[in-house]
């Protein structure tokens, strides 16, 4: 079996990208052969076409069936939404912009031309119920859709029909990987993939229509249904829940058999890993273990696994959080400090005792609260259950931007902190009450123009009532606000309150001086404190933003009769996007130059090492002002400073002052540099971006030298942990 992940790893990271017309060709066939159906009817019979004709990958992983293509990394296409580049991943991997130029027949262009919704998938950013999955099967999901359909109105029925057809469809596109699985085994030379190949036919004879009776099937059915939601058109951010608690009924077939589980595992990483939308462009693929339960923590010996299983296999995506709480399973603890201590830049660690909290305050119930997982970069959701506080559309903006702008209006007279501030929150209301009214509209005629059958059949509230997810889930009206630039935000009100305020300089001298880059101004500038190294001033101008941001939302929200916004601070790779469309700032930012990366320090601004830093994010009140999570990246320095005691005391001092959430990076300067040189040497690299995981040497340029400057201000600061 190991050689056999060695072969499976070395083909899926030494393929090109290419891009396979399959999905694109069945879905256009077909929405024009089943035009005259009602909208639900039409994209479930759109998904079955596709499921029942296209090409399946066997070859690249011949231990577990599905993928969204036909081999790893040829671009999935999701034509009714569109052809959009997206411009993230163009950014990370610069070999890739304009990628789909000349590859798409001009046939599909124009069919679409006129019908396409936007963008390049559906909202994403969501978990299935994949334990509905895993313990109850699909058959049992389409008997209760089948049921008690005369007591719903025409409109609902017609909805749960299409959920069941969705739901065949996928049984059905398990048997042809059966019977395909059977055919490839009678003809194969490789002994140990004809084996792996009959295992894979008889799993999917059973899952997932069945519920699974081993580990090997509940993984079968989990990569099947997943792969699944991403081919009925999601896209980015699908993610898998909550695995160990899925399949924990199987933890005495791991505990009796800890190798060859954990083997399974690292080949469903690399099925999962294999998933071609965006080819090799991340798709944030979330995977969350650990955790307290209501009854007390939730690890078990599949929790174990994952974490050796993530450890052995050098995926970028999916990437794996780690639920941490006061009673974590001590071996669980362990083995994940030892893993980012060594460099795997995983697992990312988010404090229960401070999510949910915050999940309970904004109405979700206890028993679902405990229940939540990270989807997509960092952002927070509940399998089948909720979605919408991971959903950016209309709602969010940067801190900065909004901070600039306002500072740019202003007469000098006028320019002060305390005025700034009140303008900012009279801003953020308008933002989002505009926000609000256009993520309705746009939400409804997603419901109404693209719904998704299959994936809204596996959150049970949509199952019971007959509606698309983005109507019918469990906490449709938990709506996400998301924000980003806020330290160089802060380190803007700084400046106006050490330097302006005070009567030492004139805001527009300032903004000048920036904009020539005149020494002496950017030295002053320099010389303010700064966000994130514990100073008084700086973190209490913070907190200001803060409050007034969640004054304003609140209003908004209240206002609308919804509980309070789901504010999360997502970055990715938007801090290079969004730096390149502002000027230069009064934080002493050039024009053009990325923003912050996280909701820690901006780069460079930090002097007084990583505690300084935790400090002041503790004097954010996270639970309340960043229900739908916070993004805050730590890179120590390899060697004696990241050592797994070290990791631990900082994240525990952290945790139980009120954190909510840790990405620890260990970087080497000189190793990076290496890789950059020699990626062949450097293949299983695997660095924490700012919302996304990737394997080093794949990595553009840009994002190469980020992370080699954070890895160097890092060693700078050696010393000075404590």
């Amino acid at each position: 079996m190991k050689h056999l992940l060695k072969r499976m790893e070395d083909r899926l990271f030494s393929a090109t990208d290419t891009v396979c017309l399959d999905r694109a060709r069945l879905v256009t066939e077909a929405y024009a052969r089943y035009a005259d159906e009602p909208v639900p009817i039409l994209r479930a019979r759109v998904f079955e076409h596709v499921l029942r004709n296209m090409r399946l990958d066997l070859l690249s992983n011949p231990v577990f069936a599905g993928n969204t293509s036909s081999v790893p990394r040829a671009w999935m296409l999701i034509p009714e939404f569109g052809f959009d580049e997206d411009a993230q991943v163009a950014l990370e991997h610069s070999e890739l912009k304009g990628f789909l130029d000349g590859k798409i027949p001009p046939d599909i262009r124009v069919f679409w031309r006129d019908r396409q919704f936007g963008g390049h998938g559906g909202i994403g950013h969501m978990s299935l119920d994949l334990d509905l999955v895993v313990n109850r099967g699909l058959d049992s999901i389409v008997a209760s859709l089948e049921k008690r359909r005369d007591d719903l109105p025409p409109e609902n029925r017609v909805f749960r029909e299409a959920m069941a057809v969705s739901c065949r469809a996928v049984i059905e596109w398990a048997h042809r990987y059966a019977q395909a699985a059977e055919e490839a085994a009678s003809q194969t030379d490789d002994p140990d993939v004809a084996v792996c190949l009959r295992r894979m036919a008889a799993a999917c004879r059973h899952v997932p229509a069945q519920p699974a009776r081993n580990l090997f099937e509940g993984l079968q059915a989990m990569a099947l249904v997943h792969m699944a939601g991403v081919i009925e058109g999601q896209g980015m951010s699908m993610s898998i829940g909550l695995p160990d608690r899925a399949l924990a009924r199987f933890r005495s077939e791991v505990e009796d058999n800890p190798e060859q589980s954990v083997n399974l595992i690292r080949a469903f990483l690399l099925r999962i890993a294999s998933n071609s939308f965006l080819g090799r462009g991340s798709k944030t693929q979330a995977i969350t273990i650990g955790g307290a339960a209501p009854e007390g923590d939730a690890c078990s010996a599949v929790t174990l696994a994952f974490l050796d299983a993530f450890d052995k296999t050098p995926v970028s995506d999916p990437h794996l959080f780690l639920r941490c709480h006061e009673g974590l399973e001590p071996a669980v603890w362990e083995r994940g400090l030892s893993m980012l201590s060594a460099g795997r830049s995983m697992p990312l660690l988010v404090n229960d005792h401070q999510v949910v909290p915050g999940l309970l305050a904004a109405g979700v119930t206890a028993p679902d609260a405990w229940d939540y997982c990270i989807v997509g970069c960092n952002e927070l959701g509940i399998p089948g259950r909720c979605c919408q506080s991971a959903n950016s559309i209309g709602m969010g903006f940067n801190d900065l931007n909004v901070i600039d702008a306002l500072v740019r209006g202003l007469p000098d007279e006028a320019c002060n902190t305390e005025y700034v501030l009140d303008a900012y929150e009279r801003r953020v209301h308008d933002l989002a009450e505009a926000g609000l009214t256009a993520r309705r509209a746009r939400l409804a005629q997603y419901a109404a123009e693209r719904p998704f059958p299959f994936c809204s059949a596996l959150c049970p509230a949509c199952a019971e009532s007959g509606q698309d997810l983005l109507r019918g889930m469990r906490y449709p009206d938990l709506y996400g606000f998301y924000i980003r630039g806020t330290a160089n935000a802060v380190n803007v009100l700084v400046v106006i309150e050490h330097l302006v305020t005070r009567g030492h300089h004139r805001v527009g001298d300032l903004l000048a001086g920036v904009q020539a880059r005149d020494p002496k101004i950017l030295e002053t500038i320099a010389e303010a404190p700064k966000w994130g190294d514990d100073n008084d001033e700086a973190d209490r101008l913070a907190v200001a933003l803060n409050v007034c941001r969640d004054r304003a939302l609140r209003e908004v929200a209240g206002k609308a009769g919804l509980p309070p916004f789901a504010v999360c601070h997502v970055v990715r790779s938007l801090h290079h996007l969004d730096g390149r469309r502002l000027g230069p700032t009064l934080d002493g930012r050039e024009g053009g130059a990325p923003v912050g990366d996280s909701i820690g320090p901006v780069m460079g601004t930090q002097s007084n090492g990583p505690t300084a830093m935790l400090n002041s994010v503790l004097k954010l009140d996270a639970a309340q002002w960043f229900t739908g999570i916070y993004n805050l990246n730590l890179t120590l320095p390899a060697g004696a400073q990241a050592h797994p005691t070290v990791i631990r005391g900082l994240a525990e001092a952290f945790f139980h002052g009120g954190g909510q959430e840790l990405q620890v990076n260990v970087l080497d300067a000189n190793t990076l540099r290496k890789a950059r040189v020699h990626p062949e040497r450097y293949q299983g690299l695997v660095v924490r971006v700012a919302g996304l995981n990737a394997r080093f040497v794949e990595l553009s340029a840009e994002e190469q030298d980020e992370l080699i400057r954070r890895a160097e201000m890092a060693s700078g600061l050696t010393g000075r942990v404590a």
